[in-house]
């Protein structure tokens, strides 16, 4: 690795994302996926939408990393 490539080189930074919920997610009044017995909106429904958001964002981050200008 060169000299340049450790100077600018940006720290990957691994972030938890948490557990990650079913290809499948249930409707909002479906028992939860993860088998409380409790409907899917009172147990992982907000969980699953931050993991889902976050998980895009990372995607999104490493598309707009990946088509950066291309010098020399």
């Amino acid at each position: 690795m060169g000299l340049f490539s450790r100077l600018f080189k940006k720290e990957e930074v691994e972030e938890n994302l948490g557990q990650a919920p079913p290809d499948l997610l249930p409707q909002r009044n479906d028992i939860c996926w993860c088998g409380s017995g409790l409907k899917y909106k009172k147990c992982h429904l907000e969980q699953d939408r931050v993991f889902l958001e976050k998980r895009r964002q990372k995607a999104l981050n490493a598309r707009k990393a990946s088509c950066g200008p291309v010098y020399g």
